[in-house]
């Protein structure tokens, strides 16, 4: 099982928490964030805009675009051997396709892909065709892995109808299952429920994993995202703690270990 954490990104220019940070400050801290997800032995990362709440629903601001650009580049660069993946929240699939395919990383995270939702936000338009017709039109190919009823919204087609529509018609790598919202558990059941319907496509369990659960996946996903539990005192807005990000790391590993041996004997 892949393991993959968050690197939350300060308030970016123009969002209402901005602090005035320049280029060199988002480097420095992603890569910082990225250094200890390393050296804690994660998989891979997914750089996001997280503190940039409330979200526009699609992010068009070049000096944005630019400056996650260069942490994407600046990431894979240092970094070859991490899975490197971007989310623009809330819904700027478009955008985030248009940087990994030109700067680097190996996927994208789409909120709202091939289904409707209404979030706080608004009302979030799927966008799958609009971002084929860009890595179509830039010849490139990076991994696609969604979210099916998203968290934080309130789904409009029904789990299973979700499901089947994106891994039948999606052309997708992967589905993502959340909680209903940031660092609540995600039911075991509903990951269950995506391995039937997805076949062969991956499933990602995308929010709520600690030390604590992270054994009712083990076996079921394909991979975790992992942001609330590794930072410094459990709260998502925090730094990573490396500690916390490694004590996770070893946990997965014993059980793995634990289970293989069972199956075994």
């Amino acid at each position: 099982m892949k393991l993959i954490g968050m690197i939350h990104l300060p308030p970016l220019p123009g969002s209402p928490g901005y602090t005035g940070l320049s280029l060199d400050d988002y480097l420095s801290y992603a890569l910082g964030e990225a250094d200890k997800l390393y050296r804690a032995g994660f998989d891979g990362l997914i750089i996001e805009n997280y503190m940039d709440y409330p979200y526009r629903i699609r992010v068009v601001d070049e000096t944005i675009l630019s400056i996650l650009a260069s942490i994407v580049e600046s990431i894979k660069k240092e970094y070859s051997g991490l899975l490197v993946g971007l989310n623009i929240l809330r819904n700027s699939g478009v955008e985030a396709a248009k940087i990994i395919c030109r700067y680097g990383g190996d996927f994208i995270r789409v909120n709202a892909y091939l289904e409707p939702v209404y979030a706080p936000e608004g009302y979030l338009e799927p966008i799958a065709r609009d971002i084929w017709d860009v890595l179509v039109e830039l010849d490139c190919r990076v991994k696609l892995y969604v979210d099916v009823n998203v968290k934080h919204s309130k789904p409009i087609l029904d789990y299973e109808t979700a499901l089947y529509n994106t891994c039948s018609r999606g052309r997708v790598d992967g589905v993502i299952v959340t909680g209903w919202a940031t660092g609540y558990e995600t039911p075991p059941a509903d990951v269950l429920v995506a391995k039937m319907i997805c076949g062969d496509k991956e499933v990602w369990v995308g929010s709520g994993v600690t030390p604590d659960n992270i054994g009712l996946y083990i076996g079921l996903a394909d991979a975790v995202i992992v942001g609330t539990s590794i930072k410094e005192e459990g709260i998502t807005e925090k730094p990573i703690d490396y500690k916390r990000a490694r004590l996770l790391v070893e946990r997965v590993r014993v059980l793995e270990k634990r289970i293989k041996k069972q199956y075994r004997g």
